[in-house]
């Protein structure tokens, strides 16, 4: 493809051997098209020099990012072994949910551990203490565990 500037100054040349005169309506037409077009060559040849720019900023930052997943990748033989001995596999799904809630009432903290959870029967806990429900188990419940964990099922925590 040709230069846009050097494609434009060829129009120029040949509109002003047209000898056409600025102070006619056809000149005042055809000097503004010209015009218009030089400034368009020109915002076109801007845009490819910043597209040429930016083209090459983000190739360096594709290697420089390559480096890093290969580096990350060398590393993940690390943390494996760094990992390997915190008693956790995440192949292992046979672990416990659990958590503390505070009685209102006698402030006696209360387990609440995945078989309440997963009871279907079992709707509310109460304080061993005071007798007081501590905890529903209830739709509004998993959907609020839901937007917690971002799980479907309590056992995928």
């Amino acid at each position: 493809m040709e230069d846009l500037s050097s494609r434009m100054g060829y129009l120029r040349g040949l509109v002003e051997g047209l000898g056409i005169k600025d102070d006619t309506k056809e000149g005042k037409v055809i000097g503004q098209i010209v015009s218009f077009l030089g400034d368009l060559a020109d915002s076109v040849e801007t845009l490819k020099e910043d597209y040429d720019e930016l083209y090459s900023y983000v190739e360096a930052i594709d290697e420089d990012l390559t480096d890093l997943e290969t580096d990350y990748d060398d590393d993940d033989d690390y943390e494996d072994e760094y990992y390997a001995d915190d008693g956790y596999s995440d192949e292992d799904e046979d672990y416990d949910i659990s958590f503390t809630v505070e009685c209102p009432e006698c402030r006696q903290e209360v387990v609440i551990d995945e078989d309440i959870l997963e009871d279907e029967e079992s709707l509310e806990v109460l304080c061993p203490n005071c007798g007081r429900v501590v905890f529903i188990n209830d739709e509004e419940w998993e959907e609020e565990f839901e937007e917690l964990t971002g799980e479907d099922d309590k056992k995928e925590i």
